[in-house]
This record gives structure tokens, C-alpha cells and sequence, in this order.
């Protein structure tokens, strides 16, 4: 037996859920250094039964005290005038920490997201978001759609692969809110497969990405 095949064995203790509350989340920052670059911007959406609530939606650009004026603008686009003007980020993080509200979160190589947000929130005095834990779609999704192959036959790997295996189309990619928007999306049908699979509930589809995750370190 595959050692997927054994996570996706185990159920929720009481096999029933009500409607969960995700957030899907991304962030855009200065690189790809964690304990280094900066937070640019946050961009989530709400997800509930099943259902993008693309009202639902959270979006701040982060004043920096020192634009960044490097090859960087060329992926995330926001430029020096745009950090320059962005919102007092404290003020923004607060509002961000409002907006979760107890939500599970959910985002694509969520690890890295998930630390610059914490990281940002302890450099300006906040405790971690109210946040009920992460699921990694980078992670989860090949488990439960193992056989899941896009238009050419090709196994997704990147976000990129997995929108277009679903043909969801991200129309600003790269900005935090439209991939925060897009993975929403792909989020729709992993959830249909871990139901399928009787994971009904969001607290075993979070312990099967912190599992998976932790077993991919160990290989």
C-alpha cells in the first residue's frame, strides 16, 4: 500500500462536518526568502459549502519604508509608487486578523505564505492570525486526485499545471488576490475528492496535509 494510500485510510472520529469556513490565501513578497524578504501584499477569498463567496474577499498592500526597486517588480508588478502608498501595515494586519476569524486556511505551497504573514505579524506586535490551521493544495491535491493529468497528459505539479488541468483561468497572476481567487477554485474539486473519500471534515483534511508534508521531508 502507497503511503498516501494509508493517510487517506483514517477518517474524522464522528464521520460528520458542518459547513467549514476556509480561507484561501497568498501573499506577494520582495523573494522567495522567508526569513528575509518582506510582505508586500495579502490577497484571500472566502470558500463555505462549497462555494467561492467571491464577495467574501480580503485584499491590503503593505506601505513599505523602503520600496523595493529590483527584478522583483517584474513578477509581483507592485511598483514603488504602490508600496509607497500601501496601507499602515499594522493597521492592515489587524484587519486581516478581523477578517479570519477562525477560518481554516488554505493556500498553495502554503508553508511559505503561511510564514511570512506570521513572521510580519510578530514584527509589528500581533500574535498569529485566528486561524484554525493550513492545508497545502501543493500537497493535498496530488493525493486526492492522483490521477488528475492536464490537457497534454501531463501530471500537475505548479499551480500553473493544476488551473490549467481544471481549466480555471487566472487572469492576474501573480497579484495575491486573483491566485487567491484561482486556487479558491481548485479548491471546489479537491473538496469533492476528499469527500469522496469520506473527509467531510476540514480538521482531518488539515492533519492529512501536516502528514503528507511532514513524510515528504522524510524521503
Amino acid at each position: 500500500m502507497r503511503w498516501f494510500d494509508r493517510l487517506l485510510r483514517r477518517r474524522p472520529p464522528d464521520g460528520t462536518a458542518t459547513p467549514a469556513r476556509y480561507a484561501v490565501i497568498d501573499t506577494e513578497t520582495t523573494g522567495l526568502d522567508a526569513a528575509r524578504d518582506r510582505l508586500l501584499t495579502i490577497g484571500a477569498v472566502g470558500v463555505c459549502d462549497d462555494r467561492v463567496e467571491t464577495a467574501d474577499a480580503f485584499y491590503a498592500v503593505l506601505r513599505q519604508p523602503e520600496p523595493t526597486i529590483g527584478e522583483d517588480i517584474l513578477i509581483h508588478r507592485v511598483g514603488t509608487g504602490e508600496q509607497a502608498a500601501g496601507e499602515d501595515p499594522a493597521a492592515a494586519l489587524t484587519a486581516f486578523e478581523r477578517w479570519c476569524d477562525g477560518r481554516w486556511a488554505v493556500g498553495f505551497h502554503a508553508g511559505f505564505d503561511r510564514r511570512m504573514i506570521e513572521r510580519t505579524l510578530r514584527a509589528h506586535g500581533h500574535a498569529a492570525p485566528p486561524l484554525r490551521g493550513w492545508i497545502d493544495l501543493a500537497v493535498i491535491a496530488p493525493l486526492l486526485l492522483p490521477a488528475r493529468q492536464d490537457p497534454g497528459g501531463k501530471v500537475p505539479v505548479s499551480l500553473d499545471d493544476w488551473l490549467t488541468s481544471f481549466g480555471i483561468d487566472d487572469c492576474e497572476r501573480h497579484h495575491a488576490l486573483g491566485d487567491a481567487q484561482a486556487t479558491a477554485q481548485l479548491l471546489l474539486p479537491v473538496l469533492h475528492a476528499a469527500k469522496a473519500r469520506g473527509l467531510t471534515d476540514p480538521a482531518a483534511l488539515c492533519a492529512e496535509s501536516d502528514a503528507a508534508l511532514k513524510l515528504r521531508s522524510m524521503r
